[in-house]
């Protein structure tokens, strides 16, 4: 009951996306299975995205899912109102080695990407997890897992692949 009234209080709009950007009316976007979505061709996929509002400041929560090591992980990525720094991560596995690449779900690796961005100019560039780390100065790329490398991958893929399917809904509102 906690959760809902936390989702009810924060989230203002669930919105089903279409590959072109458009709004789906008729699909619910909480009830979309992105593992069954990732393996529709993308103009048949709906992008589920939630539009959060707190203290006045919009963010964009949007769902991932991918391929680590082992098995699925998943998560979510939140945008600020400019659409391109990262205002927050989250991410969980369903098999991955422990102490390795089931390191994704700790807040030390997730809280790395608050902060980043997803843009350099107007070109789209992701946030990458990067074997060795980055300097602080590289706003798209966050220290990779130690042991972890295959996981690693498989987080800069999701966040990649599933973040350029919202470009052009971003650019249409």
């Amino acid at each position: 009951m906690k959760h809902t009234k936390v989702f009810k209080d924060y989230v203002k709009q669930e919105l089903s996306l279409k590959a072109d950007g458009s709004i789906d009316a008729n699909v619910n976007a909480f009830e979309i299975n992105l593992k069954h979505e990732t393996k529709k061709p993308v103009n048949e996929q709906r992008f589920p995205i939630y539009v959060t509002e707190k203290d006045g400041k919009k963010n964009y929560v949007i769902p991932l899912f991918g391929a680590g090591l082992w098995d699925s992980i998943w998560g979510y990525i939140s945008l600020a109102d400019d659409e391109n720094t990262v205002m927050g991560a989250s991410f969980d596995h369903k098999g991955e080695t422990p102490g390795l690449g089931a390191e994704i779900n700790q807040s030390w690796f997730e809280d790395q990407f608050k902060g980043e961005q997803i843009m350099e100019g107007s070109k789209f560039v992701s946030v990458k997890v990067v074997k060795g780390g980055t300097p602080a100065s590289d706003k798209h790329g966050v220290d990779g897992i130690s042991g972890g490398t295959i996981t690693s991958d498989g987080v800069s893929l999701m966040i990649e692949e599933r973040l350029q399917r919202y470009l052009a809904y971003f650019k249409n509102n």
